[in-house]
């Protein structure tokens, strides 16, 4: 390995060290609480050596969240290409897509979340442009990924692309408010069905509104037997 690749490689690893360090931090004392020193107390390092990284609180949740995005299209990717490879049902898929995106959510939703607050509540907010650029580009292809499932899956109704990326909006709005009726262990905030369970009727009422006419029975069918087999909680 040459110089340059070693200092490369050392770079990144500091990158992902401060990352590590800020993540901590943040869930043990929150965005607002934490601040530039706190991080680099964890992280054992000098302020000053923060900022040849990250230009900001920010920019360090911008780039957790970015963390996150990368790991949720990989295994989205992964999923796909098992579903392809197996035939498996598009309900299943769905399935599978949800279980991904909670414990992809559980972990990193949270950094989603607060870009938002800070984009409503800063006028200016600092984190680099490249970030931010990765992090939709990254977001934009697992978008286009489920796209083209659902306009390729003979179950749905999509007849184009505009009409497959409604149903992906739709999937993802749902997805992201399930997400909040759970804690971090899987428990319902506000009932007693476990998050495996819940994900399962949720797709299975999501597939009787997007499904072709000649797949409801079926998904009916489904969802009743999975209901009659859940225990009674």
């Amino acid at each position: 390995m040459g110089v340059k690749e070693r200092k490369e490689r050392e770079k990144l690893q500091r990158s992902q060290d401060i990352l590590e360090a800020a993540r901590r931090v943040f869930e043990s004392k929150g965005f607002l609480n934490t601040t530039l020193q706190d991080v680099a107390k964890e992280a054992e390092i000098s302020v000053g050596l923060i900022y040849r990284y990250f230009q900001s609180k920010e920019d360090m949740f911008a780039s957790l969240a970015l963390k996150g995005a990368e790991q949720f299209d990989k295994d989205l990717e992964a999923t796909l290409k098992k579903s392809l490879r197996k035939k498996s049902s598009a309900q299943h898929v769905l399935i599978n897509i949800a279980k991904a995106f909670f414990d992809f959510y559980s972990p990193y939703g949270e950094y989603f979340d607060m870009l938002l607050y800070s984009y409503k509540g800063l006028k200016q907010v600092q984190i680099q442009g490249s970030t931010l650029t990765r992090l939709m580009s990254v977001t934009l292809g697992s978008l286009d990924k489920l796209k083209t499932f659902i306009v390729d899956s003979p179950e749905f109704r999509a007849k184009n692309d505009d009409e497959a990326l409604q149903v992906v909006f739709l999937l993802w709005g749902i997805l992201l408010g399930c997400h909040k009726l759970f804690d971090g262990s899987g428990r319902g905030h506000l009932f007693a069905f476990s998050r495996e369970d819940f994900i399962d009727q949720v797709v299975q009422q999501i597939m009787v509104g997007i499904a072709k006419s000649e797949h409801h029975s079926q998904v009916l069918e489904e969802k009743n037997s999975l209901f009659d087999e859940r225990p009674t909680l």
